[in-house]
């Protein structure tokens, strides 16, 4: 049975801080004090442009207790922007007994620390002219070979693309660095907006999408770990020659029109071990608010116990990319009947049987549609000139 349940509704909040709009959710888990936290963002600007990030204790029936609110990011901090805090990440580093927090402020994206009392304990700018307002989705990767290092997703600037980072010595503050590690999928639809991933049990990405000005939530289905690194590949490196096809999260969920926009998605099983999304809902943004002139945007936050289903590639029936140049990445195809690929040029389609996998085969294809049967999970696109593709995979 679908259960979908209000998590914040600022025409029920008497905090007036946060009277006007709640977004960008996010649940972090202070292991060493057993307490959960709701991050988002509040505001009470009627414009929507003035955001502030806020913490509050959340628990397992997912109740937030905003008597204990707290705001780590007020609205001038770091510096006064038109457009402040759109988007906040983060996650609870329990060797230092600190909260690492993302946020994109006006034109850059900041990296925070906080200690245990979310007392802010440094912050650095993070991206130059990030210039989105989707936040910087943030996960360690863990130890050994790439310890202190955490991979992270956004938008690319032209938000024709997801852009992969990995943000090095993410422990080290003052160490700190990131990379960016180029395309990870091609945006089906308008845009990508604020967004969300995970790596288990598979790397997956979560977005919010703009399709005929239409907020939705789409998915970007990628490997297991265990379907990437071998003996042979270790290293986090591998994901620079991965690339993930998109599918629609919609018909796995079970909301309706009621909601109007859908957006903001974060996938967690915390509070309480079961499974979940959280989202923001924009009912109100097909009329202009008496008191701005400007189209509504109350942003809600809410949630819907899911399953397994949403990280099963065979759920959403395709799944569709596009790719432009001369040598495409790694598309990720597990089980795949029928594979479509439009080109406009002659190339080659290059096929593995796993990541790490030596032996390669290729197949002609020719300028037009083209229709490979079961083709194997891994694939590429190479030709000796630059070609546009629109790739479909169906189950």
């Amino acid at each position: 049975m679908t259960i979908i349940k209000p998590i914040l509704l600022p025409q029920k909040i008497q905090n007036n801080e946060i009277k006007g709009g709640v977004g960008t959710p996010y649940i972090i888990y202070d292991v060493k004090r057993d307490k959960h936290w709701l991050l988002f963002t509040g505001w009470n600007d009627p414009i929507g442009l003035k955001r502030e990030g806020f913490v509050a204790p959340i628990d397992d029936s997912m109740n937030v207790d905003l008597s204990a609110l707290i705001k780590i990011l007020p609205s001038d901090f770091p510096e006064n922007v038109n457009y402040s805090n759109n988007a906040v990440r983060g996650f609870y580093n329990e060797a230092k007994d600190e909260f690492y927090i993302t946020s994109s402020h006006g034109k850059n994206l900041y990296f925070l620390v906080f200690d245990s009392n979310w007392k802010l304990k440094g912050y650095k700018n993070l991206i130059n002219d990030f210039n989105k307002d989707s936040g910087l989705a943030i996960r360690p990767t863990g130890a050994y070979l790439n310890i202190k290092d955490a991979i992270a997703v956004s938008p690319s600037n032209e938000f024709s693309s997801l852009e992969l980072y990995v943000i090095r010595n993410v422990d080290d503050f003052e160490k700190l660095n990131i990379e960016d590690w180029g395309k990870i999928g091609a945006s089906w639809g308008k845009s990508n907006d604020v967004l969300d991933f995970t790596l288990i049990p598979r790397f997956q990405i979560f977005v919010e999408a703009t399709p005929m000005s239409k907020w939705l939530l789409q998915t970007y289905v990628g490997p297991s770990m265990d379907e990437v690194f071998s003996d042979n590949i270790s290293s986090i490196d591998a994901f620079k020659n991965v690339s993930f096809l998109q599918g629609s999260l919609m018909p796995l969920l079970g909301l309706d029109d009621s909601f109007t926009q859908v957006g903001h998605p974060h996938y967690t099983t915390e509070p309480d071990g079961k499974p979940k999304l959280l989202f923001a809902s924009f009912r109100d943004t097909y009329s202009s608010r008496p008191d701005t002139g400007k189209e509504g945007y109350t942003h809600e936050i809410w949630m819907e116990y899911v399953d397994n289903t949403i990280f099963d590639p065979k759920s959403y029936n395709e799944l569709r990319g596009k790719f432009k140049g001369t040598e495409s990445r790694w598309f990720y195809l597990p089980n795949v009947r029928k594979l479509f690929i439009s080109i406009n040029n002659d190339a080659k389609l290059i096929l593995k049987t796993a990541f790490d996998d030596k032996n390669t085969e290729s197949l002609e294809i020719k300028k037009g549609i083209n229709t490979i049967e079961n083709p194997v999970n891994w694939v590429k696109i190479s030709s000796q000139n630059e070609i546009d593709a629109i790739i479909k995979a169906v189950f």
